[in-house]
């Protein structure tokens, strides 16, 4: 086990977070719900490979479980966990939002939590949409996950992505309060020309070269803004099956596979991580809005963040 060698930062730490999902659920491949379950299973390996990686530099993350996939693995996610590791709700189907009724969200997300407080025995009080799917178009999510005492959401992504499927431009990058005790923690941006862009997670991170992540991670560090790092775990599997899919879809899933464990470690090597569960204590403790208070900030660049968390911008919607 090494040590890190980033010395302690005030309110500058970042979150690590993998999303734990089979290679079949993503977005991009549009494999039939029909279909997951003939399908075998490839989360072991790369759950195994993360939890050695995270050992060996004496690091915490944080785990987005789908519920699917905790129904059909419990012994995989009861492995994260005992190795010390926060485990969070990722929804039960990885149903974008965008797709859901109010009522159909709710049900989604009671059946994950349930699933998953069942297995480990703890409250889980962490969510990410799938596909980073909530806006201003659907801030209802934000009022449900508050009734369902949730502490913390992280499905913002305040950029838009290059290929139309989310993003809220305009948004505000810093962790703030977007209801009482409930917390945002938006995805990374990196800065360029004025203009905010994707960085540092999934796609972004495998096919960028590691300057634009490590670019990324120093920019909002600079600014005391933490970085919440996604990784999907399929992303360490690059010898998963191929579907057949158009071009730039075949791009953006399979694209740089094989540099994902590279990349990761070298992450781990050069920064200080810690769970979300624990950097929404310290928005706590650090925030000095009225209490309860909507927008409220935390560890916040002023020129950075707006009041409110849409700053009154448009929501990109999923293209389907």
């Amino acid at each position: 086990m090494t040590t890190n060698p980033e010395s302690e930062l005030s309110g500058a730490v970042s979150a690590l977070t993998f999303d734990v999902e089979e290679w079949f659920h993503a977005h991009a491949l549009n494999v039939p719900r029909a279909k997951w379950g003939a399908i075998p299973s490839r989360l072991e390996r790369p759950v195994d490979e993360i939890l050695s990686l995270l050992d060996e530099h004496a690091t915490w993350a944080t785990f987005f479980v789908l519920g699917w996939v905790a129904s059909r693995s419990p012994l995989i996610v009861k492995r994260i966990q005992d190795a010390g590791h926060e485990i969070a709700s990722h929804g039960y189907w990885h149903q974008p939002v965008t797709r859901q009724s109010r009522a159909d969200f709710r049900a989604d997300v009671s059946q994950s939590k349930s699933v998953l407080e069942e297995i480990i025995g703890e409250a889980v009080s962490g969510y990410r949409a799938p596909s980073y799917s909530v806006g201003p178009k659907n801030d209802w999510v934000f009022d449900e996950l508050n009734s369902l005492k949730f502490a913390y959401d992280s499905s913002v992504y305040p950029a838009p992505a290059p290929h139309g499927g989310y993003g809220v431009p305009g948004a505000s990058p810093v962790p703030h309060r977007v209801r009482p005790g409930l917390w945002e923690f938006p995805l990374p941006t990196l800065r360029l020309l004025g203009r905010r862009l994707p960085a540092a997670t999934g796609a972004y991170l495998r096919l960028a070269p590691m300057f634009v992540t490590r670019w990324a991670l120093d920019q909002n560090r600079r600014r005391s803004i933490p970085v919440v790092v996604n990784i999907h775990t399929w992303e360490l599997d690059p010898h998963q099956p191929r579907w057949r899919v158009p071009p730039l879809l075949r791009l953006r899933h399979y694209g740089n596979l094989r540099s994902t464990r590279g990349k990761l470690e070298r992450l781990l090597a050069a920064h200080r991580f810690a769970p979300l569960r624990e950097i929404r204590e310290r928005c706590e403790l650090r925030s000095v809005s009225p209490a309860g208070a909507r927008g409220q900030r935390c560890m916040a660049a002023p020129e950075e963040c707006a009041d409110q968390p849409w700053a009154g911008q448009t929501a990109v919607v999923q293209r389907r």
